[in-house]
């Protein structure tokens, strides 16, 4: 069969761009396993064989899992911030509520906010 002597100069580059995608897909498969929780290896090697077909069982498989944070579950609360008393005019107000508070008060009678 006779060939035009253009084909190698369409072909080359079209199978290029086909193999650049299909390693995008594998790669982007991988990420996306690792991160709910599966084995990105495998998943990539099924993409790399099968091509699109292994991204449509990907994708099938993967249905709604949920992506697994990398943060830690467990929060640190933040110190606790002292609260000083304010003076204006002779009277304390609790800064953390605003109610009155006696004189040389530790703590707001209010709210419990230490004063200090």
């Amino acid at each position: 069969m006779f060939q035009p002597y253009w084909f190698p100069f369409f072909f080359i580059p079209f199978m290029a761009a086909i193999f650049i995608v299909v390693i995008l897909l594998a790669v982007w498969v991988y990420r996306d396993a690792e991160k709910r929780g599966e084995s990105g290896i495998l998943w990539l090697i099924i993409v790399l064989i099968t091509g699109i077909i292994g991204l449509i069982i990907w994708l099938i498989v993967r249905g709604d899992k949920p992506v697994i944070s990398s943060e830690p579950t467990t929060k640190v609360p933040p110190p606790p911030q002292t609260v000083q008393a304010t003076q204006t005019t002779g009277a304390q107000f609790c800064p953390n509520c605003g109610a009155s508070i006696q004189p040389n008060s530790v703590f707001c009678a209010n709210c419990g906010a230490s004063l200090e």
